[in-house]
């Protein structure tokens, strides 16, 4: 007998180490408090960059309010494994007001000696392997509450940083403009076969990045389930947010499967001045992605509102769509270019039950200065093909409208001295805090 309970005991004893190996953690981060890389509530790190290295599936890390260089001033995070990061606390981690008081805010410098060609926030599963001895569901993913700005990490021509410059000056110490992105996310097969991924983006503030893609790219895998939610998306370049894929399939069961709900996405310019083909889309999806979208604001897109790739249908519903030059939306399976009020008669891959998309004007509070600013910026069509030069124009006129600036009369020019002028992350905060007509777009969390 007691040799039966010995054996017994020894069985627990193991499981209890194995699954010692394996639980998640809660970790902490303070700029103002932080010291080492115990990273407990006591004793938070000063950096996420800092204890990346160790960083746990299913860990997460609370981070205090604050402004966050990564580690050496790198302006880049990089985790491989699944994680939750979660932002905005007060410093003693006893409450949340991330668009508010206790604002967390991942940024960089545009000279530092550390600076790294990667997105600002980066959780990159490509290479991941779940084993299913960690357990039966895939750790969950959630971002919730980050401000993201990389208007600090980009290159400006002038002092007063209306002119972004891609590349480098050695000559001064600065480094190019970042075009990876501002978060991303990218998930990938697992052997695991109980489970898939769950990825959770909510009350996030991704402003001033300048990507070729996404400035937030979130990419599944078989099966996931993304949920995008009430973050804000302005002032950047490429697409607003990129709905990816990872998973190349035939069957539309198991395509990623996005759920994008009140989200404001503003603001979001060509690569540079002269790029026509891939850049300034509020909104995108792979070709092998289903999407539910509802409750948005697309707006003043330098191309497209909504850029839907593959044939799968995509539910648009309840959306304000408004200000975009080339198009509203463009199924790019048939290249056609859709002006809102047509899309129900005319879009091939739209789902049966959209409805409820306006083109509204919206009165959006940025400072009259910024607004100036971006008003005063020159389109250049270097493909009459693609882009209208007259319609441009009168779209341009319709968003100065808006803006309260006087109208242009004159041509599209061959140069811009103005291509995305820095804004402030206050002046974001306020194009954000509310829903447009008490039902569109995001709010600030909590409100």
């Amino acid at each position: 007998m007691r040799r039966k309970n010995t054996h017994i005991v020894t069985a627990l004893l193991t499981v209890l180490m194995l699954s010692a190996g394996v639980v998640a953690k809660d970790l902490y981060v303070s700029i103002k408090t932080g010291k080492g890389r115990t990273a407990s509530k006591e004793k938070p790190a000063k950096d996420l960059g800092n204890i990346v290295s160790k960083l746990a599936p299913g860990d997460t890390v609370h981070i205090a309010g604050g402004t966050y260089l990564g580690k050496g001033d790198n302006g880049a995070d990089l985790i491989t494994v699944p994680v939750s990061i979660i932002g905005g606390y007060s410093d003693d981690f006893s409450k949340r007001d991330p668009w508010g008081e206790t604002k967390t805010i991942l940024t960089g410098t545009n000279t530092s000696k550390n600076y790294k060609v990667l997105p600002r926030l980066m959780i990159d599963l490509n290479r991941y392997i779940y084993h299913e001895s960690g357990g039966k569901e895939m750790p969950k993913i959630v971002i919730d509450g980050l401000i993201i700005d990389q208007g600090p990490q980009n290159r400006y021509k002038d002092a007063e940083k209306t002119l972004l410059v891609r590349k480098a000056d050695p000559k001064k110490g600065e480094n190019p403009t970042p075009d990876r992105g501002a978060l991303v996310i990218s998930a990938s097969r697992t052997k695991n076969t109980a489970g898939a991924w769950e990825i959770v983006v909510k009350n996030c503030v991704i402003m001033n990045s300048a990507p070729t893609q996404g400035a937030m790219l979130i990419s599944g895998y078989a099966k996931s389930k993304i949920t995008i939610d009430n973050n804000l998306v302005i002032n950047n370049t490429g697409t607003g947010i990129y709905a990816g894929s990872k998973w190349q399939g035939s069957s539309e069961k198991d395509a990623p499967h996005f759920t994008v709900t009140n989200n404001t996405v503003l603001f979001t310019e060509k690569y540079d001045a002269y790029v026509q083909s891939f850049s300034g889309n509020s909104f995108k999806t792979d070709s092998a992605v289903v999407a539910n979208v509802t409750n948005n604001v697309f707006g003043f897109a330098d191309r497209n509102g909504i850029q839907k790739q593959g044939k799968w249908k995509l539910l648009l519903k309840d959306n304000i769509v408004i200000g975009n030059v080339q198009a509203d939306y463009w199924e790019t399976s048939g290249d056609q270019k859709i002006e809102l009020e047509d899309i129900e008669d005319e879009a091939e891959y739209l789902h049966d039950d959209s409805e409820g998309n306006v083109a509204e004007k919206i009165k959006i509070p940025v400072s009259p200065e910024w607004a100036k600013l971006y008003a005063g910026r020159v389109l250049i069509d270097r493909n009459a093909a693609e882009a209208d030069v007259k319609t441009a124009k009168t779209k341009i006129n319709a968003l100065r409208s808006i803006l309260g600036l006087p109208l242009q009369a004159d041509d599209l020019k061959k140069d811009s001295p103005i291509w995305l002028p820095l804004m402030k992350v206050d002046d974001a905060i306020k194009a954000g805090s509310s829903k447009y007509k008490g039902k569109y777009g995001c709010s600030k969390p909590g409100s």
